[in-house]
């Protein structure tokens, strides 16, 4: 078994999305340089090919020593059937110009059937597009010196690229090439935008085929059924999610955050595992039901923000097995999931979870951009818990490269009761104020306390000012009459606004003054307390005359409005 996984994680990582190569060695072309629509006329090649005529040996014991031989080329048969005489003979690679160019023990093996340097000769064979794969075409037709196109995606029966920028005008000749000689292959898209919405699932284009965006696909034994422009899906993901499953065992607990439609949860469901399985996205939700329906298995399904299923449903239901199975959390959004960690924190007290015995283990994955993959996984990590955490990483793990110095990772965490109490914790990430900033912090509480408006005001939200000069501008563009009734009042208003924002700067000029006064004189107590409290009054002074201006600024919006101005 563990050979057979070794073989499935070498095949998806080299050669799952990576197009086949030939040995043939032709030159396509030139006039097919920067191709756009595609012309198959334009590909026809002549070669010159060397052969063994069999002539009166059999097939079944010469072709032990030619079969390494053979030219490999698409849609062409290396034993050949010649029309003139009815006799075979081999295609060989090109590379064989003569034939002491062929092993000495192959030449010997053959000499036995009667096979020597007679039967060696060439032939002149014409190439079409057919002939070629696609990644023959593709090096013939980009530009040069620029980053080709090499691998894909495929989901199904959708292809997704994601092509670069310098690659978008070949897009269409790209997916009709894809189309025609990728199996089982009827629709190709392109990735138009970065994934960012609340949902994870990405834009994209259809280039070219079917618009059915429903793909069916077999993935770790299970069936799988969604519309891949609706979900999240990653085809490269495959190795992780059977790494994963296989490490459970019947009747363990698992609870997966970000389900999506059910790589996770189907399989481990159908190995015998509790499965409590959620996910935000109704479309993920609905195929991650449909998919249970599909593989006959149970499970607890959710439809909410991961932070709700882990405060309410994961709690209510990780308790009832704590200590007496086996419990997996599955955190599978890597470019999310550390944000959701806090929801652990306190999510018992002492009293209710009781000694664990058997702590739940969480497999968290996020995004690494550096070069110290360990060192930057274990700091987002720490980040979230607000305290050193590094004694219940249990491993780190990286699933995939994502791009240069960006990996996929996958972090293995003890949630001990220390987490998931938040008891007897030592915090490393938020150092006590001292008694000097206290002080300022329950001054800029009282002045709050004072008047929320203030800050407003301060922070250049001017809602009131904005309503003074739409007043005054009404009382500029009415008649004659209602111009010199309210010339006084708006005069009287404008001269309140003046003195509230020479009140605002007095204050911010005493705030700056005591924010250096405290740094200065912080060292003790008592130096601080005088004038601490001499500038307290005179803010608190200046913050009463600013509440005062703006309960004045108030009364006379409400006369001018009177005047129905």
């Amino acid at each position: 078994m563990k050979i057979f996984s070794i073989f499935r994680w070498y095949f998806n990582l080299h050669l799952k999305n990576t197009m086949p190569t030939t040995n043939s060695g032709v030159n396509l072309p030139k006039c097919v340089r920067n191709m756009t629509i595609l012309d198959k006329s334009k590909f026809d090649t002549d070669i010159t090919v060397p052969i063994i005529h069999l002539r009166q040996a059999h097939v079944s014991d010469v072709m032990p020593y030619l079969k390494k031989y053979g030219l490999r080329i698409r849609h062409l048969k290396p034993l050949q059937t010649c029309t003139d005489n009815n006799q075979k003979y081999m295609l060989l690679n090109r590379n064989i110009q003569t034939y002491s160019a062929m092993d000495e023990c192959d030449r010997e093996g053959l000499k036995k059937h009667s096979i020597t340097e007679e039967n060696f000769d060439t032939v002149n064979l014409r190439l079409t597009y057919d002939n070629f794969h696609a990644d023959e075409i593709f090096r013939a037709i980009l530009p040069e010196n620029q980053d080709g196109f090499s691998s894909f995606s495929q989901v199904g029966h959708i292809i997704h690229l994601n092509l670069r920028e310098h690659l978008l005008p070949f897009k269409s000749i790209i997916g009709e090439v894809l189309l025609e000689k990728t199996p089982r292959t009827r629709t190709v898209v392109n990735k138009v935008d970065m994934i960012e919405n609340t949902y994870r699932n990405f834009q994209m284009e259809i280039i070219c085929g079917d618009p059915d965006m429903t793909v069916q696909l077999k993935e770790n034994r299970c069936q799988f059924e969604f519309d891949f422009s609706q979900v999240y899906w990653n085809p490269r993901l495959s190795t992780e999610h059977e790494r994963i499953v296989d490490s459970l065992s019947k009747d363990d607990v698992v609870f997966d955050v970000f389900a999506g439609v059910g790589p996770f949860s189907i399989p481990a469901a159908k190995k015998g595992c509790i499965v409590y399985a959620n996910d935000l996205n109704p479309e993920s939700y609905k195929w991650l039901l449909h998919n249970a329906r599909k593989n006959k298995v149970n499970l607890s399904a959710y439809n909410k923000d991961g932070r709700d299923f882990i405060r309410e449903d994961l709690k209510d239901q990780l308790i009832k097995y704590v200590n007496k199975q086996n419990i997996t959390i599955i955190m599978n959004l890597p470019a999310l999931a550390v944000e959701f960690l806090g929801g652990f924190l306190k999510l018992y007290d002492g009293n209710e979870i009781g000694d664990l015995h058997k702590p739940p283990i969480l497999h968290v994955y996020c995004f690494t951009k550096g070069e110290d993959v360990t060192g930057i996984a274990k700091k987002l990590i720490t980040e979230q818990f607000k305290f050193d955490v590094e004694d219940k990483i249990l491993n780190i793990f990286r699933v995939r490269t994502v791009s240069n110095f960006k990996e996929m990772v996958r972090v293995t965490i003890k949630l001990d009761k220390e987490i998931l109490t938040n008891e007897n914790v030592k915090r490393s990430c938020s150092p006590s104020l001292d008694n000097a900033s206290k002080k300022s912090v329950y001054l800029i509480v009282v002045i709050l306390h004072l008047k929320p408006n203030f800050l407003q005001v301060v922070m250049g939200k001017k809602n009131k000012t904005k309503q003074i000069k739409n007043v005054i501008k009404v009382v500029g563009g009415r008649s004659g009459k209602s111009k010199n009734k309210a010339k006084p009042v708006s005069g009287h208003l404008k001269r309140i606004n003046f003195q509230n924002k020479s009140k605002i700067l007095e204050i911010d000029k005493h705030l700056v003054e005591f924010h250096d006064r405290l740094q200065k004189n912080s060292s003790t107590e008592a130096k601080t307390s005088e004038p601490v409290k001499k500038l307290e009054e005179d803010i608190s002074k200046n913050v009463e005359d600013f509440v005062n201006l703006e309960r004045a600024s108030e009364e006379t919006i409400v006369e001018l409005e009177d005047m129905q101005l």
